[in-house]
Formats: C-alpha cells, structure tokens, sequence
C-alpha cells in the first residue's frame, strides 16, 4: 500500500485532480479513490483537500508524502548497498571524529586509507562523544575517535590524558590584567562562587564532568549560557560573559600573543580534573583490516601528542 500511496500522491501533487493523476498512471480514478480513502481511515485524518479547486494535499497528506519519498530513497540505497556487497564491489564504513580534530586528521589519513582500501565507503562524521555514544550503541557507527566511551560492546584504546584549564575573563572578579597564564590555587576555585560559566552542552559527557568537579568542591557557579561546543563558548569568554573549562591545548595560539586577550587560564592539575582521550570502536570481521589501519594511523598521530 506504502508503494500505491507514493505514487497517487505525487501524481495527485502534480496534476491537482484525482481524474487526471489517474489518467498518467493509466489506472481508474475510483481504484485511487479507494486506496486514498483508505489511507485516511488508517491515519485518522484527510490527506487531500477535496474542497479544495484544484485539488490539494492537507498538510498531513503532504507530511504523508514527505515520509514516503524518504522511506523510498532509503529502500533504494540499501538495495543498491546489499547488492554491491554481494558481489564483493563495495563495503560501508562510519567513521566519527570530535570537531577540532577531524579536518587535520581526515587529510592526513584518508588518501592512505583509499589507496589501501579502495572499495570502502565511509560515511565521515564530525560530531561529540554523546552523539557517538548513541550511534555506537544502535550500530551506526564504526570508528571513532573523541573522548573516551564506556560501553560494553565497544573496545577502547587510551590515546593520551588531556590537560585542562580553567579561563576566565576580565569581567570576572578574580581576574588579573596583564597576566594570561596564572598558577592555579584553591583560592581561584572559591573565588569562581556566584561566577557566570558557560556550559558546552553539546559536549554533553565534558560538561558532565566539568559540573561535578565544581560540585565536588562545593563551588556554586551561575550558569549563564550554554552553547554546543567549547571553541564558540571560548569566543564568549573573549567577550566577557563567563568562565569556562577546556582543553588546555586550544589555548595555545592565544597563548602566544597574550596582551591581545584579556582573560586569565589556570592549568588544572590532572589529578583534579583531566580528559581520557581514546579510539573507540565495534569489533566487525567485515571491517576488521580497515579498523586496524584506522587504529594504527591514529595512535601514531595522536599519541604522544593531539594538536587541537
């Protein structure tokens, strides 16, 4: 029926009347009648405007189609998928990076990978341990490299420990001008009580940590805003409005040109707070070569050193 729906409601989208969409198809206008009048009992709700002239999809009937022509596309690239696999032409791969690594590491990687894999698709995505979480667990993603994941069905390799700081800006009442890198004490974390922070919300697993070690130490921050990702949150700080906790390394260009930036960054000590940084991955007999490669180039790398 899902077929037959398609097909009527495009051709009625087209030609704006029931007799001439059944004339292009060459079938009876009751048959298409019927099936739509079916369609409605079964949804509950009038896929065409018949008080309409010309005639019209409603808004539930083009919504209808919409889920139709994506449900179809998708039928299609997995028939065309399934039959490049069965004559060995073609296997599909998912690879997923954090955003500040993944133009760096992609170029360097990729057309390495190709000449040794030629017949691989991948699929590359830019996106957050979270995101990569909920794709590895419903096993749409193959590869990833980002902070570090704990799933049973999923084998890890540590990459490196990251270091992390503290940044303030100028606003804030602990700051001191003229001053980029100060040594951090306790006293700074009393003094970030009733600060504005902003949280990187998109980095859902990060913040998650960066809010418990604040908690832990019994520091009451103000959370102002939220945004996706810790380099837009660093933009904000540059502005004034609020503090935040990032990888040490993004500092590093503004470190080397302080009197331009009117912020404060502590190092944290890593027995405090720090990030695990690893590969993760879903163990497959069909991609296990590719994995290895992928593996094997990230380690080299990332380890000893990750450049954000």
């Amino acid at each position: 029926m899902e077929n037959k729906l398609l097909v009527f409601l495009e051709a009625i989208q087209q030609h704006n009347s029931m007799t001439k969409a059944a004339q292009s198809l060459f079938i009876s206008q009751p048959y298409i009648s019927r099936t739509i009048k079916s369609a409605e009992t079964h949804f509950g709700t009038p896929l065409i405007d018949r008080g309409h002239h010309p005639l019209e999809l409603t808004y539930a009937g083009e919504r209808l189609l919409t889920y139709l022509q994506s449900d179809a596309r998708l039928h299609q690239r997995m028939n065309t998928e399934l039959k490049e696999i069965s004559q060995n032409k073609y296997q599909s791969m998912t690879i997923g990076i954090t955003p500040p690594m993944a133009n760096a590491w992609f170029s360097q990687t990729l057309p390495a990978f190709y000449q040794r894999f030629p017949n691989i698709r991948t699929k590359i995505l830019e996106i957050t341990t979270s995101k990569a979480e909920t794709l590895l667990a419903s096993h749409q993603l193959d590869f990833f490299i980002g902070k570090t994941i704990h799933q049973t069905n999923v084998k890890t390799i540590p990459l490196q420990t990251i270091s992390l700081s503290l940044v303030i800006p100028k606003t804030a009442g602990i700051y001191q001008s003229n001053q980029f890198w100060r040594p951090f004490t306790p006293t700074i974390l009393t003094g970030m009580t009733g600060e504005p922070v902003i949280r990187a919300v998109g980095e859902a697993r990060f913040q998650e940590l960066v809010d418990h070690y604040f908690a832990d130490k019994g520091i009451q921050t103000i959370p102002l805003i939220e945004v996706d990702n810790s380099r837009f949150a660093l933009s904000l700080t540059l502005q004034g409005l609020g503090s935040i906790v990032l990888a040490t390394a993004m500092l590093a260009r503004l470190a080397t040109e302080p009197a331009k930036y009117p912020i404060n960054a502590f190092k944290l000590p890593t027995s405090e707070l720090s990030l695990d940084f690893s590969i993760a991955y879903l163990p497959s007999h069909v991609l296990a070569k590719p994995i290895a490669y992928l593996v094997e180039q990230a380690c080299q790398t990332f380890n000893p050193a990750i450049d954000f």
